[in-house]
């Protein structure tokens, strides 16, 4: 676009979602827009995870229900058992069937799976699901250091809306031990001290 009055040529983009721009060998394209709500495809991994049928484990998920839905108690709870006794079926299966009234957002740490053992998976695939529970986009542009922020504040909207709704949220996170920010160096940060206290 030439400018005949010696002024650099100016383009009216009002209305416009995207604009490319290029000269030579360079392009550029910009797109603004909304991103939409997020939509979180988590619950396929924890399907490959749970069981077909769980057996044997009426009163674990019982003492869950009611850990889940009776009013006030303890913010926490910790279960502790041996490797493979079943800890990872038992709380993927709770997952995919959690009491009514009750939001489940989980993160399994497992080197199974590719990035799923450490802190960034961890803010990762929770900040995701929270943002599709509250109808939102996924934060854009966060740093290392304020990722955490974000997700604690996400943790806080969530658990407000849900209280305001009559349901509980719950986070279910499984395989703490398996967490390499506890065991990979002076530079590795651990997925428990990004849970909130209470």
């Amino acid at each position: 676009m030439d400018s005949h009055d010696g002024r650099p040529p100016r383009i009216d983009a009002r209305g416009v979602s995207g604009l490319q721009v290029g000269g030579g060998n360079l392009q550029i394209n910009l797109l603004a827009g909304v991103p939409g709500p997020a939509r979180s495809a988590y619950l396929y991994q924890v399907r490959s995870i749970a069981p077909a049928r769980l057996h044997g484990r009426e009163a674990e998920l019982a003492e869950l229900d009611e850990f889940c839905t009776r009013p006030g108690g303890s913010a926490y709870r910790w279960w502790r058992a041996k490797a493979w006794a079943g800890k990872s079926a038992l709380l993927s299966w709770f997952v995919l069937h959690p009491p009514e009234g009750v939001h489940v957002v989980s993160f399994f740490v497992t080197a199974r799976f590719a990035g799923q053992s450490d802190r960034e998976a961890f803010i990762d695939v929770v900040m995701e699901q929270l943002a599709a529970l509250l109808g939102r986009p996924v934060p854009p542009h966060l740093t290392g250091a304020t990722r955490a922020a974000h997700l604690l504040a996400l943790l806080d909207d969530a658990a407000t809306a849900c209280r305001e709704q009559g349901s509980r949220l719950v986070l279910v996170v499984d395989g703490l031990d398996e967490d390499l920010g506890v065991t990979t160096g002076p530079d590795a940060y651990s997925i428990a001290a990004l849970l909130p206290a209470h």
